[in-house]
């Protein structure tokens, strides 16, 4: 867009994150106002990132990008969530005309994606994450080719259907070590289930890397793994990390104690039986009950199941991922 200015920084700047306060304000202002779950946007930082600016022509920054390579190499436990080479762009922007500030940002970084001299192939991707309330991203990252991918949803506590009990036949409990390779299992039918929506890359060592994750997680009494069974047939389970296990999502949002749902599965041939929401009402008992303020979890966008169903479970969207592959064929 005509007007802004666009140049990365390696070093930090010599006031520190002084001259960013308005981008921060002004950033706060909206998110604050579109959804109240936000968190409060950081100042940018460096460390070992190179930083994408974009100011007005008062040489004020109006938007910043962190921009983070990942690479995965083959046997490595990421290689299975996507693909080997992902660009990612951590964006805050502000100002008055947020729009076109996410616009010169976006094009200023496929400039920058076209000097890589590598990792931009045919297994590469450009990623970025932006609130889903906040609208005034949405055309810009249309019209750079991005399509939102993956959603991060939310759940303050009580929301949702009310608590619901399994049908006659399926019992509910928490799973132990002696049910790691029923959980394995099924999360390994999660996992080809998954590939069909080109976020999960199942590997030769997926499922050996699943067992060991299962293990640790079953050793942990209790487990916070909800194992649905059918005369003693594992058709089901939720696996929650509860605050202190699930650290990470803190920043993500702004009520806390949060607690992540990493899996909620369902064997294809027991869906729409109601175990799904007998499992999750135990999940939500058990968070009521360690207090817990807000839920998180992701969905693909473009599985048909999982956006319905979380929403009646009481989630909805708080940010969404938007991805190009392969990274260069980003406008």
């Amino acid at each position: 867009m005509s007007g802004y200015v666009a140049r990365v920084r390696h070093d930090d700047p010599p006031d520190g994150t002084a001259e960013f306060d308005l981008l921060v304000r002004s950033a706060a202002k909206r998110w604050a106002e579109v959804d109240p779950l936000l968190p409060a946007p950081s100042p940018p930082k460096l460390s070992s990132y190179p930083l994408l600016t974009v100011s007005d022509e008062g040489g004020l920054p109006v938007a910043t990008g962190t921009m983070r390579y990942s690479w995965y190499q083959p046997g490595e436990v990421g290689r299975t969530w996507g693909v080997p080479d992902q660009h990612w762009l951590t964006p805050l922007v502000g100002g008055p005309d947020p729009e076109g500030a996410l616009d010169s940002l976006l094009t200023s970084w496929r400039d920058q994606l076209e000097e890589l001299p590598s990792g931009t192939g045919a297994e590469s991707s450009a990623l970025l994450t932006w609130p889903a309330r906040d609208v005034c991203g949405v055309r810009p990252l249309q019209r750079h080719g991005l399509q939102p991918f993956t959603v991060f949803a939310a759940r303050r506590r009580r929301r949702g259907v009310p608590p619901s009990l399994p049908p006659r036949d399926v019992t509910i409990r928490l799973a132990d070590t002696s049910d790691l390779a029923a959980v394995v299992g099924l999360l390994m039918e999660e996992h080809r289930y998954e590939e069909n929506f080109g976020g999960v890359f199942v590997q030769p060592e997926t499922a050996e890397q699943t067992r060991r994750v299962v293990g640790r997680a079953l050793s942990r009494p209790p487990s916070w793994i909800w194992l649905a069974e059918r005369r003693g047939r594992p058709v089901g389970l939720v696996w929650v990390s509860p605050p202190e296990r699930a650290r990470w999502v803190g920043p993500l949002v702004q009520s806390s104690p949060a607690a992540y749902i990493g899996y909620g599965i369902v064997a294809e041939e027991e869906r729409g039986r109601g175990i799904g929401t007998a499992l999750v009402s135990q999940a939500h008992h058990a968070m009521d009950a360690h207090n817990v303020s807000v839920c998180l979890l992701n969905y693909a966008m473009m599985n048909p199941v999982s956006g319905p169903f979380w929403s009646r479970m009481g989630y909805r969207p708080l940010w969404v991922t938007w991805e190009i592959r392969p990274a260069l064929a980003l406008r």
